[in-house]
């Protein structure tokens, strides 16, 4: 796409992943010890580490926390960048800026924290999922109001018309009785 939309969706997607960031870590400041331990129990470190320890080991290194935790941060952001793409996408396409951000904002709930999570989905307390709807929703939302804010910027949008129905132009239509 020339028109800059996945720049604009990756700076979009790079932002909100850094205000969900700070959602989730006042969200996490306000769990329970018990949800906290249990959390640490299931992934020593942090779901982000872990991530990063995974990918250390495909490349066949093993990384230390703090390389795992840049790692998985990168990551992280990378996803970010992704949604916020095709959320600009979306709004190319005609969808409102606030829903395409949310329904990635949704998506990405799904598909990365539950998804990746079905075998220990009851393992994990309520609130440490009720931290990634949060995290996620505000996602959403910013992403929403970064990508409505860009179509402001942007301008009108400009709509393209069938063939032959511009303005100034008639539509050749054969007289009567002429084959």
């Amino acid at each position: 796409m020339g028109d800059g939309r996945l720049a604009v969706g990756a700076l979009v997607g790079f932002a909100s992943s850094v205000i969900m960031d700070q959602a989730t870590s006042r969200f996490y400041a306000r769990q329970s010890e018990a949800s906290k331990r249990k959390e640490e129990e299931l992934v020593p470190g942090g779901t982000l580490v872990q991530l990063g320890k995974q990918l250390g080991q495909v490349a066949g290194r093993d990384l230390s926390n703090d390389s795992a935790q840049r790692v998985g941060v990168a990551l992280h952001r990378t996803l970010g960048m992704s949604y916020g793409m095709a959320a600009s996408l979306l709004v190319g396409r005609g969808v409102r800026p606030l829903w395409a951000g949310l329904v990635m904002g949704l998506a990405a709930f799904a598909l990365v924290d539950e998804g990746t999570s079905i075998s220990t989905f009851s393992d994990y307390l309520m609130e440490s999922h009720m931290r990634g709807v949060v995290g996620h929703s505000t996602y959403g939302l910013a992403a929403g109001l970064l990508l409505s804010l860009a179509s402001a910027a942007r301008g009108p949008r400009r709509r393209l018309s069938p063939a032959g129905t511009e303005p100034g132009c008639e539509a050749k239509v054969p007289a009567a009785g002429v084959p």
